[in-house]
């Protein structure tokens, strides 16, 4: 026992508050005054680019949540001027385009008026400040800001003027369920090429290819009844959810 203890002893010093410390230790480092080994490097740059992937999903995740929920608030926005402009007019749904050109929604139909963004208004006094893809107004969805008036019209249910002339006007009585008749989608337009073809109209032969699918992988639709949904363009049923070409 006497042995034992002369040898801690001579390995320990006393510092001046009579604790003892290994004089020794500083012969073994710790894993810290090692550093790291390549390995162990590698694992927590790994760890690290995980994390940050998973943030950087998480962020555009809600980027496009949130323009998803914009587009769908815009298209409850035209809802609400196509009520009003429904009861003002016994029922009529509205001319969706001006007397030259097909399309929606043109600076000069009734809907854009109705919500001070049309002809007339103040803060698009010209065509050209209406017509631009970064303009924000109800007819430009959020998701992009290449192309302007994204959105599609049913033309077997608003009647389309000029080119489109032999659409005629269509009473909302007419329709056999509002709840499923689709008035207005997301256009293939604001699509990514080479798919982006849009042309602002769609009927129940061209739906497939004329509504868009830029909400992850669905279009934002407004029925009839005035409720908004996103919905896959191939679950549409033409014969309930179009309506057959009306003169």
């Amino acid at each position: 026992m006497k042995k034992v203890f002369i040898v801690t002893h001579l390995a320990r010093k006393s510092d001046d508050k009579g604790c003892f410390t290994d004089e020794t230790s500083g012969n073994f480092p710790s894993r810290f005054q090692r550093g790291f080994t390549l390995v162990e490097l590698l694992v927590v740059i790994a760890i690290i680019a995980t994390l940050a992937a998973i943030a950087t999903l998480g962020s555009q995740q809600m980027i496009a949540n949130a323009a998803n929920t914009k587009c769908m608030n815009n298209l409850r926005q035209i809802g609400t001027a196509m009520g009003t402009y429904v009861t003002e007019h016994s029922g009529q749904l509205p001319y969706s385009n001006d007397p030259l050109t097909v399309g929606f929604s043109h600076w000069t139909a009734p809907l854009p008026k109705l919500l001070d963004v049309g002809e007339g208004s103040v803060k698009f006094p010209l065509r050209s400040d209406y017509d631009k893809a970064t303009a924000v107004h109800p007819f430009n969805c959020p998701t992009c800001k290449t192309k302007f008036r994204t959105y599609a019209a049913n033309m077997n249910a608003m009647c389309f003027l000029g080119q489109g002339g032999n659409y005629a006007l269509r009473n909302m009585s007419s329709a056999p369920n509002l709840a499923a008749l689709v008035l207005l989608a997301d256009d293939t337009q604001a699509d990514p090429a080479p798919k982006n073809n849009g042309k602002g109209v769609f009927d129940s032969s061209t739906f497939v290819s004329q509504i868009g699918a830029r909400h992850n992988g669905k279009a934002n639709m407004l029925f009839a009844d005035f409720h908004v949904e996103s919905r896959s363009r191939e679950s549409l049923t033409p014969s309930v959810n179009l309506l057959p070409k009306y003169n």
